[in-house]
């Protein structure tokens, strides 16, 4: 008989929250009871560098609130004076304080200034160029662009200030500048449209800008790249405002440490970015603006370097109150206390039926069968015991071993088209002892990354086999192991990050030596070190560029290293790299909550910030602390109350998607939700090249049911290191295929299969309906369930047929699709 099966899907459900944005004397914040202003001294020299305070009113409600843009000040006397943009400049030698009055409340801050009397020499690399930035003329929309404009071409973002002080003073037989009469420059005459731009109005004459820039060509252009020290780091305030509703606003201060110990006040130069203005949003004059309720990570940038202001949003709901709740391991702690900061109260914990099938699925790649849901159901014993023996029991199966190495062999590219196909088998094997064996993680990256001889006696070997190119292994090594895409770098510095361009190539040279040559057995390869040639060339100028690590790691210095590998190979998997420990114990925590602490995982740089970065120093801290144990590592995460909550949300933690206060669904992978309809039918998939017994999870590569079922679900083809290539939404496609489909229309019509056996030795309907919901969802039916389910069996042609709907449904309902 045929039947067309129809059923309608809610695979997705988006939760729209608009949230208000009041005005500012809207909402009554309290009465101000007192004022707190930063800094809270200053130290000027520079008249065309001044400071700016943040004035912060503490109220009776408990709340903090920026009156910096209506506060008056006052100075003492004509030491200092207020230039147009409220910043305090000076202008005598001297000590004087200024008065500060918000509202009823004032206060003073001392300020000492010195060096009035010295002649002020413009700085190109200081003062220039971070006009010029601002100004935006080394955008990659202007003349930072690939090609530049016009003829004229700056690097991005001023990353190469010898090279701009040549294009900007040398090219075009130095027509941009006229030193006797600088006003005529065409450096000046082109921003403020004096000629026709096609920029537009840059800035206006007699401007902050247009003052530097002039009295840096009337000095005669002194050039002090290379000599003069770049900016050290950079200091932002607030460093984590909390703004208790939408609408307030605060005012970011960025102050620039320089290496010979001088400070300066860079926010007017400096950049703004928010990571999510749709919860806090910034302008170019690190005015920040609560939105709704979140986080967001304000980010700060300054000649190359980079700031962050994490910015809470809270609701402004009153009857917020912390309830204690019981805490399993340091996770819960670091957790809570996040929730608890940012007014969110964490779901309940989910019933035993569903964290069996969870940690089941997350751990194993496998759902529980019937009997191992019914037999720990009817455990009595204490909850968390129990299931911290069957976390225990399931890391020791031999699914275990195969849903991990399926993880390492997709990132690790472990694919025909790269090794061959006798040589996938060897990798994947190798993999597999890597996790029974519970190699710790260092060791298992040092042998991939040293590793020398036969792909097929060393396997280790296979990784670069794979890597083959200094870049390529490079660019794979950074982003696995440490958690950082440095391909970014590999034609100009990055754009966002300290990462440069002699970093990506320094790092390339480790692999340089690299030697391969064919084995004497077919498609065998070795590796080998060379010791002649083999150098990596800078791409500007094509000089050799020697092996260097991109930021110093203590008791590492690679050279006492007998090759380049093994000293690259030290310092990556270094305790004191600050990386490698948080990249993996990040992806790993990722892979049970369904998002990074820091997102995307392999994308970790300052403009990315961990949403809670005590918990991920904790997981890192751990992972070191315990020799870098994964098992460890996983038992500690699925064994914490908060992997444990409930997908069930509050009125507290519903809008909440990234501090963990609740589950959340995940879409089976392709391998997972192929062996979990096994599981659930009885109904094996057999896979042509390989024993009859081998899972979705066992096979070498995906060469293997190429076109089929698992790559329409999303099974990643290993052709990079990347995350992103296994694919977890939902499409249309796949609804179509699961709805008509023969892998659930054959497994639940399987006469030897769960279906038909049900439907056979079942004592009543009702019994059926109970092992399709075990067998299929891991849990028994509600009683509404169990009798629309019963009354549906009575109703069919045959108890068969009625059993067989049934479970067609359950398979393609969102229970069974996602782990909850």
């Amino acid at each position: 008989m045929t039947r067309l099966y129809t059923i309608t899907f809610s695979l997705f459900v988006a939760l729209l929250v608009t949230v208000p944005v009041l005005g500012a004397d809207e909402p009554n914040d309290g009465t101000v009871v007192s004022i707190e202003i930063l800094p809270k001294q200053l130290n000027l020299s520079d008249a065309m560098h001044g400071r700016r305070l943040v004035v912060i009113g503490k109220t009776d409600s408990g709340h903090t609130i920026d009156l910096s843009t209506d506060a008056q000040l006052e100075p003492a006397d004509k030491i200092v004076k207020l230039d147009a943009d409220g910043f305090i400049v000076p202008v005598a030698d001297g000590k004087t304080t200024i008065k500060v009055t918000a509202g009823d409340k004032t206060g003073e801050v001392p300020i000492t200034v010195g060096g009035m009397d010295q002649p002020r020499v413009v700085s190109f690399v200081r003062d220039v160029m971070p006009a010029i930035n601002k100004a935006g003329c080394t955008a990659g929309a202007c003349h930072g662009a690939a090609k530049g404009k016009n003829g004229f071409k700056l690097s991005l973002r001023g990353y190469d200030q010898a090279g701009d002080y040549r294009e900007l003073v040398d090219d075009a037989s130095a027509r941009r500048f006229n030193r006797s009469d600088p006003g005529e420059s065409l450096m000046l005459l082109k921003p403020t449209q004096g000629v026709p731009h096609e920029g537009g109005l840059v800035f206006e004459p007699g401007s902050r800008y247009y003052n530097v820039i002039r009295d840096w060509i009337a000095a005669g252009l002194p050039n002090d790249a290379g000599q003069t020290q770049l900016v050290e780091r950079i200091e932002v305030v607030p460093e984590s405002p909390l703004m208790h509703r939408p609408g307030l606003t605060r005012q970011c201060l960025v102050t620039a440490f320089f290496p010979d110990g001088g400070s300066r006040d860079v926010t007017r130069e400096a950049f703004f970015e928010s990571s999510k203005p749709i919860i806090a949003d910034v302008d170019k004059h690190g005015r920040v603006t609560a939105v709704r309720p979140g986080e967001a990570a304000i980010l700060v940038r300054y000649e190359g370097r980079y700031g962050i202001s994490h910015v809470t949003v809270l609701r402004d709901e009153p009857g917020f109150v912390w309830a204690d709740v019981p805490v399993h391991n340091y996770i819960d702690t670091h957790v809570n206390r996040k929730l608890e900061r940012m007014h969110i109260l964490p779901s309940a914990l989910c019933d035993d039926a569903t964290f069996i099938r969870r940690v089941s699925l997350d751990l194993t790649g496998l759902p529980p069968t019937a009997g191992e849901v019914e037999a720990f159901l009817h455990d009595g014993s204490d909850t968390r015991l129990k299931r911290q023996q069957l976390v225990d029991a399931l890391m020791d199966r031999p699914a275990f071993v195969d849903h991990w190495a399926n993880k390492w062999a997709d990132l690790l590219q472990n694919n025909r088209k790269h090794l061959g196909e006798k040589g996938i088998w060897i990798f994947r094997n190798w993999l597999r002892d890597m996790v029974r064996s519970n190699l710790p993680f260092d060791t298992f990256v040092r042998q991939l990354i040293t590793g020398v001889g036969s792909t097929y006696d060393n396997p280790a070997t296979s990784y670069l086999r794979v890597s083959r190119e200094p870049d390529v292994a490079s660019e794979n090594t950074t982003q696995l192991f440490l958690g950082v895409r440095f391909m970014c770098c590999k034609c100009h510095d990055h754009p966002f990050e300290r990462w440069t361009q002699n970093d990506y190539y320094g790092l390339a040279a480790y692999f340089a030596q690299v030697g391969r040559k064919k084995g004497a057995r077919d498609g065998e390869e070795i590796i080998y070190e060379r010791r002649d040639g083999g150098e990596v060339m800078h791409p500007k100028g094509g000089q050799v560029v020697p092996p260097s690590f991109p930021f110093p790691v203590d008791g590492v210095d690679g050279k006492d290293a007998p090759t380049r590998r093994a000293a690259l190979a030290a310092w990556l998997t270094s305790p004191d790299n600050p990386y490698f420990a948080k990249s993996v114990s990040n992806r790993i925590f990722s892979y049970f909550s369904g998002r990074g602490i820091i997102e995307p995982v392999d994308d970790i740089r300052a403009s990315n910030p961990a949403s809670n970065p005590a918990l991920l120093d904790a997981l890192s801290a751990d992972f070191k602390d315990h020799g870098f144990d994964v098992r460890h590592l996983i038992r500690t995460i699925v064994t914490s109350r908060t992997y444990q909550l409930s997908v069930e949300t509050n009125e507290w933690n519903a809008f909440d998607n990234e501090n963990f206060s609740h589950a959340s669904p995940r879409r089976l992978g392709a391998e997972q939700l192929l062996d979990a309809i096994t599981v659930a039918t009885g109904r094996r998939t057999n896979f042509k090249g390989v024993p009859a017994s081998f899972r979705a999870a066992q096979l070498p590569d995906g060469a293997i049911g190429k076109g089929g079922f698992l790559d329409l679900f999303g099974r990643p083809p290993r052709e990079s290191s990347c995350e992103c290539e296994r694919r977890t939404e939902v499409s249309f496609a796949q609804a179509l295929n699961l709805v008509n489909g023969p892998t659930i229309a054959e497994a639940v019509s399987d006469p030897q299969g769960q279906v038909a056996k049900l439907a056979a030795n079942a004592g009543s309907d009702a019994e059926v309906v109970d092992g399709l919901y075990l067998s299929a969802l891991c849990r028994k039916p509600t009683p509404a369930e169990r009798d629309a389910g019963a009354e549906h069996i009575a109703s069919a042609e045959s108890r068969a047929e009625g059993a067989q709907d049934l479970m067609w449904a359950l398979l393609n309902s969102p229970a069974f699709l996602f782990n909850r």
